[in-house]
Order: C-alpha cells, then structure tokens, then sequence
C-alpha cells in the first residue's frame, strides 16, 4: 500500500515539475542581435511561448542580473546549463557620447519591456482617487486675470493650502468606472490639462501655471505631480490562479482595443493586483437554449422566462467555450482598478472579457 501511494505522489511531483518546466519554442533562434526597437518581451516571445516567464530565462544569469541593461548591438545566445535554457549575452560595442560633465555615455536608452510610449501618457497624465478623495482635493477658485480660462505663466488661486515651491498637476473630472459585477463605484480618472508650482501657500494659496495641455478655467481639482522616474521596466509574472478581472474600459474609449492598447480592468492593489501581473482575456462562452429536437434560439427570440434561465446551466440549456483574445499586462495599479496593455492578440480584446491566469 505505501508502495502505491509512494508512487502516486512521485508521479504527481514529476507532473508538476514538467507542467513548471521551461521550454523554448522548437524554432527559437541559437543566436539573437538586440536592435532599437526591440522590447523585452518581443525578445522573449521569439523564445518562449510564455514570455512573460523571461526571468527565468534571463535572470539566473549573472551577467544579466539586470536585464533592463540590454541595448541594441547586444547579441544574446541561447545555451543549456544544467540541462535549463539560459541566454548569455555578448556586449556589442557601445556608441558613447560626451557629457557636460566631461564623461563619456551610451548614445541609446537600454530596451524596455514594453513598449513606453504606449503608456506613458497614463503614466503621467492621468490619475485615479475614490469620489470621497476627489470631494477632498483642492480647487481653482479664480485668479489674478480676470479671464475664463488661464494661459501660461497666469497665477490662479486655489482654495487651500499648498506646499511652497511644490509641484502640482491640474485636473479636469474624467470618467467614473464601476465594478460591472458589485456596481461597486472602483475610482474616478482624472485627466492632466495643466502643470504649475505653488508661490503662496494660505487658506487661498496661488499657483502659477508652467504648462496648459487644454484649457484651464476653475473648479478644476490640484494633486501633487507623481514624481518623474517612472520604471523603464516591469518585471512581469503570471498572475495568480485564484485572481480573476474584467476588461471594465479602453483608453481609446473604444468596445474593442488592439495590441499594445491600454485597457482598465477590474480590481487593483486592494484585491491583490499589482504591477507585472499577466492575464489572459476571454470572450465569456455565451449561454443558448436547444429545444427537444435538437435547434438552438435565436437569443433575439428569448422570453423573459429564458433570460432568467440563462443565469443557469440545465438539461436546456448549453454554455459555448470561452473564446481566447489576448494577453495582458498591468503596468500602474490604483486602490481598486488597474491599468493594462495588451501585450499579445489573437482577437480584439472587448469590454467584458473576462481576465484569468495565463
């Protein structure tokens, strides 16, 4: 009887280890120059078909301990140590220019993970608080020119204290997004139309404009400026088999987003979510009734009766498999929803489509 169940779990533990084992693709490339352009994740794709494992395939290695240290002219050969695949790099030469300082630097920025410039404007231009936090936040009230809107260099005045010399993001009321599932309010998205520096701070501070993006006129709402080093790279892993999201909106404002679109999904830090994670996107497999012979009907035919049976599977009713779209991959998580961009694609991904492990 041991014998058995000592063999079970041998199998079992053997199953698992293969499930977990890394593989490359059967036609990844032996050998690999880094261009400009290039990403990460691009890089790991031609390698593995679950690129987002890449640590594990670049950060075992010392001499790309930090692999946002890669820059085009790099080339990257792929080798077996102790039967695991590894890349090991060779440092092409580096193309160096003079600093003010006298000291020499690389011309090019090392390859980021992603693509920045798909996200940086979310990055820096927008920003995500709760309706109690927006009620709480400071608020143009009027300035020193008597105008509708404010321009450039005009010093405005705000209705509470700021830091002095601090810098601060002006914001215009943007979306309000909410759990399709809970009706649960997840956050209101503020939109950046203007920067300043505060030169007064009192119960009426001033503030002069350093930047207008679109027009600034009052009741616009002040939050400090988030601080300007945003990550070149993100360090992506799966996400966890028990966190599950939704596709709850699209940067574009579209119901169908494209590779490298932001999408805003269900959830944030509060449940778990953070930075790096990776999900798969599904279409939900659509609910239909089959009558006794067999002919399915036309959902624009359903009763009400069928409406409320479609919450339920029975000998009447069939649910379709979920259909993949994509992957994606948060890069900025807030208290209760996230930002997101889809980093593979099969079909565009929609609103409603649900997120999983992938």
């Amino acid at each position: 009887m041991w014998r058995v169940i000592i063999l079970c779990l041998l199998v079992v533990t053997t199953s698992w280890a293969n499930a977990d084992e890394l593989k490359v693709k059967a036609d990844s490339p032996k050998r690999y120059v880094v261009v400009k352009g290039d990403t990460l994740w691009d890089i790991s794709s031609k390698f593995l078909s679950t690129p987002w494992r890449w640590p594990e395939l670049w950060g075992m290695n010392k001499q790309i301990a930090d692999p946002h240290w890669i820059y085009p002219g790099d080339v990257l050969n792929l080798v077996m140590v102790d039967g695991k695949p590894r890349l090991v790099v060779e440092r092409g030469k580096p193309k160096l220019k003079m600093t003010r300082h006298g000291r020499k630097s690389r011309k090019v920025n090392p390859i980021p993970t992603i693509p920045l410039k798909d996200i940086q404007q979310h990055l820096t231009e927008h920003q995500v608080v709760t309706l109690g936090e927006y009620d709480d936040l400071p608020v143009l009230v009027g300035a020193e020119r008597n105008s509708v809107f404010y321009k450039n260099t005009d010093i405005v005045f705000v209705n509470q204290k700021l830091v002095k010399d601090a810098k601060y993001g002006l914001y215009s009321r943007g979306r309000v997004f909410s759990s399709p599932k809970t009706n649960q309010t997840l956050g209101l998205e503020l939109n950046l139309i203007a920067t300043g520096v505060a030169v007064e701070s009192a119960d009426i501070s001033q503030l002069q404009l350093t930047s207008v993006k679109s027009q600034v006129s009052n009741g616009a709402v002040i939050m400090p400026l988030p601080e300007d080093d945003f990550p070149a790279y993100f360090m992506p892993e799966a996400a966890p088999a028990d966190l599950a999201s939704e596709v709850i909106g699209s940067a574009k404002l579209y119901r169908e987003s494209g590779l490298h679109n932001v999408v805003i999904i269900d959830g944030g830090s509060e449940q778990g979510i953070k930075q790096g994670n990776v999900f798969s996107a599904y279409q939900p497999g659509k609910i239909q009734f089959v009558d006794s012979d067999g002919v399915v009907r036309d959902p624009a035919n359903y009763r009400s009766y069928d409406r409320i049976k479609a919450y339920f599977v029975d000998d009447e009713t069939q649910k379709l498999p979920n259909v993949y779209r994509g992957k994606v991959m948060v890069f900025r998580s807030f208290s209760n929803l996230s930002y997101a961009l889809i980093i593979d694609i099969k079909r565009p991904v929609r609103l409603g489509d649900e997120l999983i492990n992938p």
